[in-house]
């Protein structure tokens, strides 16, 4: 694991831009026009709708779809041109300036971004010089109730990372702390890969969502952590989570706009979750506050998940789009294809989900070992069976399993099922019911777990497929009742499985 020392990354993000000075008033006299581009160097693409600003005399213009912008009336002479934008605006980059020498008809004005390179050798002056795919991701972090910034608040990024030739996973971090104004900078970080990240002072603590940084190479992402929100994601207890005074709406819709009703919105950390109304509308009260992932899904028509932030006033809606299933294009197959592997061919090619296919399968000399071969899982063979987790951050305990459509039970929750003996091949959900949870000393002489020894149990000769949905967004819901597991689900189909029936 890698630490980075905190950085005043606010006082050096300040010194990258060119900041405006002020410029006295002009008085009137000849004028002429200035066109030009506003470009974004660290997308390498125009910017649609910047603000740009004559700043003696305050004149207002805006760029076009192309970035191309034309100011009429300004003084002759040099003149400094300000310019914004929202996306600007949600990375923390303000106050871009250039001056501008002013005639009768000034053209070829650019009014561009620094480049990525130019930010990173500022920034990042301890992180070496940037390589193709090297990030930064800064922001900062507050508390949820008050909203004041936290100095020394731990932040962390973490992501799974393949050797070359794809032989070996490691699962890198990095980590820093807040300065005295709450801000912190993270670099050398990939930016094509999902980052899991968290943020924590003391007790106090953010949930854990996933997040990509994308073709700019840079990324804000505040944070605001609570207590309350710790005390929900703490899944190792079996107390209630505590409330909080956060209040979660918004509206859930087909990609064409029409409303989107029954589909299930869950807080993952706050452990809250509802369905969307007959007008696609959902609201969650009571939720711990804090930033953490929302997660909505609906049957046939797959996931989506979110970081949004809550805090103690409410900060409008959060509207979400489900696109519908993908549709698998014609192939030719030979014998039939039953309904448990078509769901594996549509999810596969949906690209949401890990998978480990039958070819594969044969070449290991158990399941174990073809569970390695699924980035995210930690498989380990323990006293009393084989032990399944997922490697993402703030999963605390096994990975649910569901064989042949039946979900398997695990005596460490609270909740048991009514599950056949043997395989049954049934797509049904078994309908689960409370029990108390059997103390530290019972556990620990029960075998691993009943999904364990049924995994155990299973010969390689009999597995066709496993699938492992890392996520909470990628969790078919046809398999898992009510809100998505935290630590995603692990599906395996066998010969007694509807595969070709």
């Amino acid at each position: 694991m890698r630490t980075i020392q905190p950085i005043p990354f606010r006082l050096l993000l300040s010194a990258v831009l060119l900041a405006p000075c002020a410029l006295p008033a002009q008085p009137r006299g000849p004028v002429g026009s200035v066109r030009g581009t506003v470009y974004d160097s660290l997308t390498r693409k125009p910017i649609v709708d910047a603000v740009i600003e004559v700043q003696a005399t305050a004149q207002i213009t805006y760029s076009d779809a192309q970035g191309r912008f034309t100011l009429d009336s300004v003084p002759l002479g040099v003149q400094q041109l300000t310019f914004s934008s929202a996306t600007l605006d949600s990375l923390g980059l303000y106050g871009f300036a250039r001056e501008v020498d002013v005639t009768s008809d000034t053209r070829g004005v650019l009014l561009t971004t620094p480049s990525f390179g130019t930010m990173y050798g500022r920034l990042c002056a301890t992180a070496g010089s940037p390589s193709r795919d090297s990030a930064i991701v800064f922001g900062t972090v507050y508390d949820a109730a008050s909203r004041t910034p936290l100095s020394k608040a731990q932040v962390s990024l973490r992501w799974l990372q393949s050797s070359e030739g794809g032989k070996e996973l490691s699962n890198p971090e990095r980590t820093t702390a807040t300065g005295d104004d709450g801000v912190y900078g993270i670099c050398g970080l990939p930016a094509d890969v999902a980052l899991t990240t968290t943020a924590q002072h003391d007790a106090i603590v953010s949930g854990a969502f996933n997040t990509v940084v994308g073709p700019s190479r840079m990324l804000r992402r505040d944070f605001y952590i609570s207590r309350e929100l710790g005390q929900a994601a703490d899944v190792r207890t079996n107390a209630t989570p505590s409330s909080g005074s956060g209040i979660v709406r918004g509206t859930v819709r087909y990609e064409r706009g029409k409303a989107l009703p029954g589909a299930l919105v869950s807080l993952i950390a706050g452990n809250r979750s509802t369905e969307t109304d007959a007008e696609g509308q959902f609201r969650l009260t009571g939720v711990p506050l804090g930033t953490q992932e929302l997660n909505v899904q609906q049957i046939g028509r797959g996931g989506v998940s979110r970081a949004i932030d809550v805090t103690a006033r409410d900060d409008g809606t959060h509207d979400f789009v489900l696109r519908g299933t993908t549709v698998l294009a014609t192939m030719n197959v030979r014998g039939k294809v039953g309904a448990d592997q078509a769901g594996f061919l549509r999810r596969k090619q949906d690209g949401m989900v890990r998978v480990v296919e039958r070819e594969e399968i044969l070449k290991r000399s158990d399941i174990g070992s073809a569970l390695k071969r699924l980035p995210g899982l930690r498989v380990a063979q323990k006293l009393g069976g084989t032990v399944i987790e997922a490697t993402r951050p703030m999963c605390v305990g096994q990975v649910p399993i569901v064989i042949d459509g039946a979900l398997i039970p695990n005596p460490r929750n609270t909740t048991t099922f009514s599950v056949p003996q043997a395989l049954s091949g049934t797509t049904a959900i078994p309908r689960a019911t409370t029990t108390p949870a059997p103390s530290r000393a019972a556990q620990s002489s029960v075998v691993s777990a009943a999904n364990n020894a049924r995994v155990d149990q299973l010969m390689v000769n009999d597995v066709l497929a496993i699938e492992f949905h890392p996520g909470p967004a990628s969790v078919p819901m046809e398999y898992w009742p009510g809100p998505p597991p935290q630590c995603g689900l692990l599906l395996i189909w066998t010969v007694a499985s509807n595969w070709d029936k």
